[in-house]
């Protein structure tokens, strides 16, 4: 992270872009579970609970006045919980009324291309994006364990504007999504950000979901989040 983070740096620095951290509240909306796909053995996780989530992106400026855009999203979630039937996990089956860890983790880390736009008082921009999904679902009972890992590619289709009310205040929006047969990915966020002298501070609200749906995998979730986002400009 130490590494991505002083390259990050390295490239802004160059190109007079900008860095972002955001920090926010993120909960489970609903978080469907059944691997392999068995209605039978399909589980809803609880969403009774809040965890502290942060992720990381740059926009950096090019000289065509387009950018690229690189984003580092880890998520990791533990829900406790006894499910009230068994059910099968992967190759090892779990009982019902028994306590139960279920860790979720669902990183992603991405890299786009975006062309982008000025009219007046509003920039927006729309792209292509390449995800890397690094997941891992793991199941705990006792001394009883088991894991599935989800390591793939996914591209994203990009939108976004930027609406300037005054020269310190603004609207920021940016979605990256797309949509298939087999699943969906979807990742918006909404905020208003107050421009300071080579800074920003930005409220917002971000709605992240989606998923798979084939003989190995289901799962279909969705977490939002309301986060504080500081920003410095090179």
């Amino acid at each position: 992270m130490k590494i991505i983070l002083l390259t990050l740096l390295g490239f802004n620095s160059l190109y007079a872009s900008n860095i972002n951290l955001d920090i926010g509240s993120t909960e489970t909306v609903f978080n469907r579970v059944s691997i392999p796909k068995s209605k039978a053995d399909q589980i809803s996780l609880p969403t009774d609970d809040s965890i502290t989530s942060y992720r990381l992106t740059g926009f950096l400026d090019l000289a065509s006045g387009n950018q690229l855009y690189i984003m580092l999203a880890p998520l990791e979630v533990s829900y406790d919980f006894q499910s009230d039937k068994n059910f099968r996990f992967n190759k090892t089956d779990f009982t019902a009324n028994t306590d139960t860890t279920f860790n979720y983790k669902f990183n992603s880390y991405r890299l786009g291309y975006l062309w982008t736009w000025k009219v007046s008082g509003l920039r927006y921009w729309a792209g292509l994006v390449g995800k890397i999904r690094d997941a891992n679902t793991e199941v705990v009972q006792g001394n009883t364990l088991d894991s599935f890992d989800n390591i793939g590619f996914v591209p994203l289709l990009s939108a976004g504007f930027d609406l300037y009310f005054t020269s310190w205040l603004s609207l920021f929006s940016h979605t990256d999504a797309l949509g298939s047969a087999q699943g969906s990915a979807y990742d918006s966020q909404l905020e208003l950000k107050l421009m300071l002298s080579g800074y920003s501070i930005s409220l917002g609200k971000r709605i992240l979901g989606g998923g798979a749906d084939n003989d190995t995998v289901y799962n279909f979730a969705q977490f939002d989040t309301n986060y504080i986002k500081l920003s410095k400009s090179f």
